[in-house]
């Protein structure tokens, strides 16, 4: 499988390194937020927080103008080495046509969030080719408490080159193939809700010969079926390599991940692809830190995931 396009990849931080916290989805409460920043401290960064993160409008952190203006600050700003989402909710569709891509081709950055950030992370691949984390967020899971696994992978994430790492080594015994064979391509997902809304818009990366990650959070199974049909009838189910399942959680936190794998299952068995569930990633613990955008070689036989660079990609390192 041959990619021709250019991959931007960020470089690891440092300790002392100057990281933005920015806000473009919904309101952050206070508390969480002193938290979450009190954490990355305590890894060794330098934390800088966005002009619009305690706002308020309704379900947003703002005006679309004050949490885009926020965000395009710290992608520009030559200090700032990092931009990690305090939290979801919903908001960051609502911006991506006014993103400019021009300075995140000048100085890729690391990009860490999930959930409502998988627009935006799935919206900068797309456009930019940029390589994002998708992982905790730092009003949200970093603020309540990380696991010691999810905080490792967190902190290697930010801090170590991933090419090479084999992403589901710690969790192999616990992991689940629903069906076996192997698989590369790009590792592109996030948030199965998220990744439905972008299709047919201009900011939906081309899912052809993906290894396709997904979770989800207070989605019952005829919702989470919906969206996975969505997904077929779009053609994206046809055309991936490999399928990787993370946390699916129902309401009142009711575990889904069974129909989440039944549905998944049955909507491919006309496209046979590998399926790894069980992967410890989404909006429970743990939550493993995952670059979106790398290629990947999945194997269900270990089972392993390796970064991978291959022949046929271009990938520029900053």
């Amino acid at each position: 499988m041959g990619h021709d396009r250019e991959l931007l990849i960020p470089e690891p931080l440092r300790p002392g390194d100057l990281v933005g916290v920015v806000a473009p989805c919904g309101p952050v409460e206070e508390g969480a937020l002193v938290r979450g920043i009190t954490f990355l401290e305590r890894l060794g960064f330098r934390v800088v927080q966005g002009d619009n993160c305690t706002r308020q409008r309704g379900y947003l952190a703002g005006h679309d103008r004050q949490r885009l203006e926020n965000l395009t600050g710290m992608l520009e700003s030559p200090e700032i080495r990092a931009v990690l989402f305090a939290r979801g909710g919903y908001g960051s569709m609502r911006i991506l046509d006014g993103i400019d891509c021009g300075a995140i081709r000048r100085d890729p950055k690391i990009l860490l969030g999930m959930s409502d950030a998988t627009a935006l992370q799935l919206s900068l691949f797309a456009r930019c080719g940029l390589v994002s984390l998708s992982g905790p967020m730092v009003a949200g899971q970093m603020a309540k408490g990380l696991d010691e696994p999810s905080e490792r992978s967190l902190v290697d994430a930010l801090t170590l080159p991933f090419a090479g790492k084999d992403l589901v080594e710690a969790f192999a015994a616990t992991a689940r193939v629903i069906r076996h064979g192997r698989a590369e391509g790009l590792f592109l997902g996030g948030c199965l809700s998220l990744v439905t809304s972008l299709l047919g818009t201009a900011h939906v990366p081309d899912f052809s010969g993906a290894v396709l990650f997904l979770e989800d959070v207070n989605e019952p199974p005829y919702r989470l079926d919906r969206m996975f049909t969505h997904l077929k009838l779009a053609g994206v189910l046809d055309r991936i390599s490999g399928l990787v399942l993370g946390h699916f959680t129902g309401p009142r936190g009711i575990d889904v991940s069974p129909d989440a794998e039944r549905i998944a299952r049955e909507l491919t068995d006309t496209h046979p692809v590998p399926i790894l569930a069980g992967f410890p990633f989404g909006h429970a613990l743990p939550n493993l830190t995952l670059p979106c955008g790398v290629p990947v070689e999945l194997d269900t036989d270990g089972p392993r995931l390796t970064v991978t660079v291959q022949a046929g990609f271009r990938v520029k390192l900053h």
